[in-house]
């Protein structure tokens, strides 16, 4: 947490202050003694420590409070500097900028999801067919345990399409329909089991429905050596086709995506839609002006820490006259309004998408252009901030692009070998050292106490002394005196 920094400090005595106390408590113990009256030692003494220590502390703990705020200051600046990294970290990727989104007028009946390699543009997609996979039915069995092959061992032979025939076994004891169901499904040839269970009301009411893969390659056959299966084909393997603007389009899949360049397609029901590409600039439009905002935060709290006269609360002032302040003020404006390392189509520098700065250093963003940038010349955008880069690290000594390069100067700036964090360690260090001349301090005083209540409290005596005597003398001549009268 940054220290705060108190307005009300003690003011330090004046050389000609010091010397009035220090005549004035010795008029007044001369004065004392010389009336022989008693006299408040103590009090003597701390007045005169006092007169010593106070503006010696009171210089000191200055300097602790000046430190402490200049501490203040260099935590200040660090976050604000960690806000702007934020910021252009946001940019930084070209996976950070949203591309084209795909949307579809018949929303029951298709769906569309736009990839980076999509372009703004609409089409009409026309199925006329779904794709099919086969799905074949068994003959009844009475339960899910029935013996197939009277306990013995059997095979079962699939073919896929094309391809030759897979023998699946079915192992001994396993000749059930639940048994040819897991050996199907354990072989993995494209092909799936299921046990269904049609009714109670049935004598027989399992079978085995079996189900291969989308498109009319993929249509199979199985037999079994006992011959109990009996399948029949309830839905025949078919093909997907459709036409997109126009053209057809044949494929053993319902879910293409090697049609419509950068958009995956789900198509499922016969039906016609419209297919919208669009690019939302929304999201960009938002990190753009967080950048903006990060730039104005951090300069105004800069300018506020160098500035003698501000009235911010714990930053304000803090770092008057601390040149790095000025030396990250022109850093961080230069990394805003520099070049990029990576250009395209006229599209070089934050400039150029409709940010400058004015002559108060206040940097702003010009709507209507930047809006009219991200519509014409977004591809180039994104160059100009990513050099359509990913995953770059902030350790690398390559100049990229704006927004890379950028994290990677602010985080030497941070990090502990940085310049603020180096100047933090000093002003510590400095502050310890104040607070170890405030406690010898402390002790010196301590001691120039003990010296003065010593030495005063000899006085006392001796002033005690001289009055007995002068009493006692007193007395005497008092009695001679009277003598002389009588």
């Amino acid at each position: 947490m940054a220290t705060s920094i108190s307005s009300s400090t003690s003011p330090v005595p004046t050389a000609a202050q010091i010397s009035a106390t220090n005549k004035a408590n010795a008029q007044a113990l001369m004065t004392k003694l010389g009336a022989g009256s008693g006299v408040d030692v103590a009090s003597l003494a701390q007045n005169l420590v006092d007169a010593e220590r106070v503006p010696k502390e009171n210089a000191i703990n200055a300097k602790i409070a000046k430190s402490e705020a200049r501490v203040s200051g260099y935590a200040a600046i660090s976050f604000m500097l960690g806000e702007v990294k934020t910021a252009f970290e946001a940019l930084n990727d070209k996976s950070d900028y949203g591309g084209i989104t795909a949307s579809v007028d018949n929303a029951s009946a298709f769906t569309a999801t736009a990839g980076p390699s999509a372009a703004e543009g609409s089409h009409e997609l026309t199925v006329t067919a779904l794709a099919k996979a086969q799905r074949s039915i068994s003959g009844t069995f009475a339960s899910s345990t029935a013996s197939l092959n009277g306990g013995s061992a059997m095979t079962l032979s699939l073919t896929v399409g094309s391809s030759a025939a897979s023998t699946i076994s079915v192992t001994a004891g396993s000749d059930t329909p639940q048994g040819v169901v897991d050996a199907i499904n354990l072989a993995n040839k494209g092909v799936k089991a299921q046990l269904v269970y049609t009714s109670s009301n049935d004598a027989q009411p399992y079978k085995i429905l079996l189900t291969g893969t989308t498109g009319a390659d993929n249509q199979f056959s199985l037999s079994d050596s006992a011959g109990a299966l009996s399948l029949t084909n309830i839905q025949a393997a078919q093909d997907a086709n459709f036409t997109i603007d126009g053209i057809g389009y044949t494929r053993a899949s319902n879910t293409v995506s090697d049609a419509l360049e950068g958009v995956t397609l789900n198509m499922r029901s016969v039906a016609t839609t419209n297919v919208q590409l669009s690019r939302d600039t929304t999201d960009l439009t938002t990190k753009i002006n967080a950048l903006v905002t990060a730039y104005n935060d951090t300069q105004s709290l800069l300018n506020e820490a160098s500035n003698p006269k501000s009235t911010l609360e714990n930053y304000g002032a803090t770092l008057v006259n601390d040149s790095l302040v000025s030396t990250m003020k022109s850093k961080l404006r230069s990394m805003f309004m520099n070049t990029s390392s990576s250009t395209s189509n006229g599209i070089t520098a934050l400039r150029d998408i409709g940010i400058s700065i004015d002559q108060k250093g206040v940097m702003s963003v010009d709507a209507v252009t930047l809006d009219s940038k991200l519509k014409s010349n977004y591809d180039d955008v994104v160059t100009m901030f990513t050099a359509n880069r990913s995953n770059t690290s902030e350790y690398s000594v390559e100049n990229i692009a704006l927004a890379n390069d950028s994290v990677r100067s602010l985080a030497k700036m941070l990090r502990t070998t940085g310049d603020l964090a180096y100047q933090t360690r000093n002003t510590n260090t400095q502050i310890t050292k104040y607070k170890d001349d405030l406690e010898v301090l402390n002790r010196r005083m301590e001691s120039l106490l003990a010296r003065y209540n010593k030495q005063f409290a000899v006085m006392d005596n001796m002033v005690g002394s001289n009055n007995s005597m002068k009493s006692s003398l007193k007395s005497t001549f008092d009695g001679m005196m009277s003598s002389y009268t009588k």
